[in-house]
């Protein structure tokens, strides 16, 4: 009977621990996806804010703006670019997800326009013809990107709704044998042991 009692207790334990490591890890998964959504949503404003400041720096040529306008446009850049190295270089190799890998090379056709065309403003700022260029170029894969990114991000939201449906089986299949697990103890060694204690009485 003692060794019914440690076993049990043993297996209960268990299934609490295993049922509390998944459920911390499945927290951290979850914060890393919002995390990375949060990464593909800023994606989508620069290259918004990339467009946005090309304008402005070719509305201000010859105006003492202009110089400010092109440092808004370098620091847009950078981001832009630091954002797409994290998300090509560290998310795909987290996530390994075929659809992802297919529609980030999507992505990276409008992504290598844009970053083509603004290193081409940035390396000849004083070039009528390049600007006038390079901003028809960002004009044109904005819209493209913007929409490639909108599809990142809907499969990163379909992962992690699949992801949290998991979860919630594995936890239901936990709360059922914990369930089945009380069951026996109750009739296996619980009532047994009252009904030896009730004949002692008697």
């Amino acid at each position: 009977m003692k060794k019914k009692v440690t076993l049990s207790f043993i297996l209960f334990t268990l299934l609490v621990v295993s049922n509390q490591i998944i459920f911390h890890f499945d927290i951290k998964r979850q914060s890393y996806d919002a995390e990375i959504i949060n990464k593909a949503g800023k994606q989508r404003m620069y290259s918004q804010k990339l467009t946005k400041h090309a304008f402005f720096a070719n509305n201000a040529k010859n105006t003492d703006s202009f110089e400010d306008q092109m440092l808004d446009f370098r620091e847009t850049y950078q981001d832009f670019k630091i954002g797409n190295y994290y998300i090509n270089n560290i998310v795909l190799k987290f996530y390994n997800n075929q659809n992802l890998n297919n529609l980030y090379k999507e992505n990276q056709l409008y992504y290598k326009n844009l970053e083509n065309a603004s290193s081409a403003i940035l390396n000849d700022i004083h070039n009528d013809s390049v600007l006038v260029k390079s901003i028809k170029t960002i004009r044109d894969n904005e819209n493209r990107f913007l929409v490639s990114m909108d599809k990142i991000v809907e499969e990163y939201q379909k992962n992690s709704e699949i992801k949290v449906s998991k979860l919630q089986q594995m936890q239901l299949l936990f709360h059922a044998a914990a369930f089945v697990l009380l069951l026996y103890v109750l009739f296996f060694i619980i009532i047994p042991i009252f009904g030896r204690e009730t004949k002692s009485i008697d």
